[in-house]
């Protein structure tokens, strides 16, 4: 039996919304307005459902983009879906906002428009991604980043190839293979990270059509939920990576434990 979804991505500055039936997408939409989240998402959730005629009791799980990206974004969608699940029966499923990021192009949805790099390595080839990188600025000269290759059987989880973390240029591309793909958001930061480290990826997915989608969140909530990985959303928890600038003045530890390996030791950091 199908079972419907509901998948919100309100990590980064781009809020978007996506009801799913399993891995089919129903609706889908954006808001192109950015850093409205806490006014755009509550109706916007009343519009997609109604739309749909579907009710909150109409749904088996929310699949929600848990990070890493903005403090205040994070913080709205989990209220948000641990307010929507209150008394009911509805489980939760947290996707990694790179991994969704990374999913969208394994799966080839935004292939179209990839740009290959001047002086990618020889060999790579549009149509044969097998790995990808996904970037978000974290700024300070750091970056967000983590890397996917694709699941060993169709519909199966894409396998983790480079540890999600917060990482300094020189690390980011040391942990990278030569030509891989990349995609982000950003349009200009990334160029320079990788001339500073003297390695270019193989091709780029930037801008607009990089940026994190519910319904990349979806698909992948509704792999996790098939597998049994469904959660009380009273466990929901956001991925931060890099502790809140006030916390970490306070604690005098700057980013969060376990991820002070991926930054060189004279670069300490705050919030973006």
């Amino acid at each position: 039996m199908a079972r419907t979804l509901l998948a919100i991505e309100s990590s980064t500055d781009w809020l978007s919304l996506a009801l799913l039936s399993d891995e089919e997408v129903i609706a889908f939409e954006v808001f192109e307005q950015s850093r409205q989240h806490a006014s755009a998402l509550l109706p916007g959730i009343d519009a997609l459902l109604t739309r749909t005629d579907v009710g909150l009791d109409d749904l088996d799980a929310i699949g929600i983009a848990t990070g890493p990206g903005s403090f205040t974004g994070l913080r709205i969608g989990l209220a948000t879906v641990k307010g929507l699940a209150l008394g009911r029966e509805i489980s939760a499923i947290g996707v990694s906002t790179l991994e969704a990021m990374a999913f969208s192009i394994l799966e080839g949805a935004e292939l179209e428009g990839a740009k290959e790099i001047e002086n990618a390595s020889v060999g790579i080839q549009a149509e044969g991604v097998h790995e990808v990188v996904a970037l978000l600025d974290a700024r300070r000269d750091e970056w967000y980043a983590g890397g996917w290759s694709r699941a060993e059987e169709p519909g199966g989880l894409p396998i983790e190839a480079l540890p999600e973390g917060l990482y300094s240029a020189a690390k980011l591309i040391e942990g990278c293979a030569c030509g891989v793909w990349m995609t982000t958001p950003d349009t200009q930061s990334w160029r320079r990270t990788c001339e500073e480290a003297g390695r270019p990826p193989g091709f780029i997915v930037q801008g607009k059509r990089a940026r994190p989608r519910a319904d990349a969140v979806g698909r992948l909530a509704a792999r996790r939920l098939s597998l049994g990985q469904g959660i009380a959303v009273s466990d929901l928890e956001a991925r931060y990576v890099r502790r809140a600038e006030a916390e970490a003045k306070r604690l005098g530890a700057p980013v969060e434990t376990g991820e002070v390996a991926h930054l060189d030791s004279e670069s300490p950091s705050e919030e973006a």
